[in-house]
């Protein structure tokens, strides 16, 4: 079976992507059951593609122009089957904003929030957050791997948190800090994996942390402390509409709130990458994890 596996891009998950994507193309072809085509949308003309040439597509493009429904829909109007959410969805959950709003909708605890813009005043924008009561955590809502994102704590440093996160986005959610333990829960297929408790070494989980620093330590639930996250996680997956694997993100304070952060719909593939450990916990290898993303789609054809 041919599968065309997509990484890269432009975005600045870039690196992680080409990561992503090297590891799932070797996973796939190391069961022998598969031909891994490996291609960068940055250097591909994805609508020049002819779709007689894979059976099913694999996108890792982390970030704007892979998660965000762009890719997706490319792949739609090619009529060339995929891993994945379809556009409409992926366009969804990209947006913190709007995942947050519908979310909510649904009773699913986010933590409150506030967006501003860079149309705004500084004043403005530094009023507004301060009102909402610090501490807060300052993120560009369309990106990914923690890129633009800030921990304020005193109002001297919500400039320098603004202006990080305005050069990726127009917008920046500002949410309330939650205290208490961080944990993911990888959703394969509509299935929780096991969920992970996250323990960074340094203040907060950020880009670092999760890629580059070995003092990360990831905790496997092997208790079952935290199957309040795992039903949220396949909730808001279902609620958005989710295919594939995913990955649902969550803080849990010290009263055992469960507070969802985000819903990422290509998640990381690379050695530190948080789902191919959830399904080693399974006795899942990253070969078998792929494998079954793929016979899925096929499936439904």
């Amino acid at each position: 079976m041919k599968v065309l596996v997509l990484a890269g891009g432009s975005s600045p998950e870039r690196e992680v992507s080409l990561q992503s994507g090297t590891n799932v193309a070797l996973a796939l072809t190391f069961t022998g059951r598969f031909i891994a085509d490996l291609r960068d949308p940055q250097d591909t003309d994805i609508a020049s593609l002819n779709r007689a040439d894979w059976d099913v597509a694999f996108p890792m493009v982390h970030g704007t122009g892979g998660e965000d429904g762009v890719l997706q829909r490319q792949l739609e109007s090619l009529g060339l089957p995929f891993v994945g959410s379809s556009s409409d969805v992926s366009e969804l959950t990209f947006d913190k904003i709007r995942t947050n709003a519908f979310l909510a909708k649904h009773q699913i605890a986010v933590p409150p929030s506030i967006v501003v813009r860079n149309t705004s005043s500084l004043e403005d924008c530094q009023t507004a957050i301060v009102q909402h009561g610090l501490p807060v955590v300052v993120k560009p809502p369309r990106q990914g791997s923690s890129i633009g994102v800030t921990i304020v704590e005193r109002p001297e440093q919500i400039e320098a948190a603004l202006t990080l996160a305005f050069q990726y986005d127009s917008e920046c959610l500002v949410e309330t800090f939650i205290p208490g333990c961080e944990v993911t829960v990888p959703v394969v297929n509509g299935q929780a994996f096991p969920t992970i408790e996250i323990r960074p070494a340094t203040a907060w989980y950020d880009y670092d942390s999760k890629y580059v620093d070995d003092r990360t330590q990831y905790i496997t639930d092997q208790e079952g402390r935290f199957q309040g996250a795992s039903k949220i996680a396949v909730k808001a997956c279902e609620l958005c509409g989710v295919k594939g694997i995913a990955r649902v993100d969550f803080r849990i304070d010290p009263n055992g709130t469960v507070w969802l952060l985000e819903v990422n719909t290509i998640p990381g593939m690379t050695s530190h990458s948080l789902v191919p450990k959830s399904a080693a916990a399974m006795g899942m290898s990253i070969s078998e994890l792929c494998e079954a993303a793929v016979k899925t789609v096929v499936d439904q054809l």
